[in-house]
């Protein structure tokens, strides 16, 4: 199944049956806390650790100030501002905190300049540029503010160099360059620039080294790691754009995850959890959550991104 009909079924059902380095410019000072997009509750949760301490939710359903539908991705800038997926909203939306401070929004529904399809998840660079995959556009966007200057789009649908296929997960190097997960197409892709110099791709379809089975979230680490969540069942570490050391974390739908120094951060949308471990071997393992819209739950989480200060 298409996947923009496939998380619009998934998450969809689960509403109205009452029932998503790519994080951007913050440091690594200050405490950690810990935000969670939770999908299906329409809300942004904040958490300082994996008991729950400091829990604060922002978000309802809708499409006015303070409502999303189906908040889908999550990114910070060099000032701690949280960048917002609104995936169904077909919008992205900038807030100051989690109590919804400065609420600003950019995006309508279309192709065009300004416009998006179902975004997905979104990056901030070192210079706090805001990278977007525009999912049902296939397309990769990059803008400098929250008023879309120097808008600038990368892609249309196909399996070719410069084409996806519902582009999902995001995240961009130091160096500025921007590694794709090519949900249907069942690769990574990794280019220097938004005009695709030197593309590269790894992955083919599979559930092998080096294969992939609907890749839908990519983050970096400081040491040349890609992590990356396979909804086939596991989450998987390797080198950058290369299988070296490539070693996969077993979970059930993971849908996001992220890095915080070496401990890594997953959420399950199946599970409805929080889970921390300290390695990818899954050392430590601890699991915060259970399914619901109250305190210390979640419905359908989508993204998981950890900010300091």
């Amino acid at each position: 199944m298409h996947f923009r009909f496939l998380v619009a079924a998934v998450l969809a059902a689960a509403i109205l049956g009452g029932c998503g380095g790519s994080g951007g410019g913050s440091n690594n000072s200050g405490p950690a806390h810990i935000f969670v997009a939770d999908g299906s509750n329409n809300r942004i949760v904040e958490v300082d650790d994996m008991t729950g301490a400091g829990w604060a939710t922002f978000g309802s359903l809708g499409s006015g100030t303070g409502q999303f539908d189906v908040p889908t991705g999550i990114a910070f800038d060099s000032l701690g501002r949280i960048y917002i997926c609104d995936y169904f909203n077909d919008r992205i939306v900038r807030i100051d905190d989690i109590n919804g401070t400065n609420w600003t929004e950019f995006g309508t529904s279309g192709s065009g300049t300004g416009q998006f399809v179902q975004p997905y998840k979104i990056a901030i660079d070192a210079l706090d540029r805001i990278y977007v995959t525009d999912s049902g556009n296939n397309r990769v966007v990059r803008f400098d503010d929250m008023n879309g200057s120097n808008w600038k789009t990368l892609g249309s649908s196909g399996s070719g160099t410069n084409q996806f296929s519902d582009p999902i997960g995001i995240a961009v190097a130091p160096n500025f360059q921007v590694y794709v997960s090519d949900f249907g197409n069942n690769r990574i892709v990794r280019m220097d620039d938004m005009n695709g110099s030197n593309w590269t791709t790894l992955g083919a379809s599979g559930s092998g080294t080096g294969q992939f089975n609907a890749a839908v979230d990519i983050s970096l680490d400081t040491h040349g790691h890609m992590l990356i969540c396979d909804r086939s069942g596991r989450v998987v570490q390797t080198g950058l754009m290369n299988t070296t050391g490539w070693t996969e974390l077993p979970m059930n739908l993971p849908q996001s995850a992220g890095y915080d120094g070496t401990k890594i951060y997953i959420v399950d949308q199946n599970d409805d959890v929080l889970t921390r471990v300290d390695s990818i071997a899954g050392d430590n393992l601890a699991t915060f959550g259970s399914t619901g819209s109250g305190t210390d739950q979640f419905d359908s989480p989508v993204a998981v991104r950890v900010k300091h200060g």
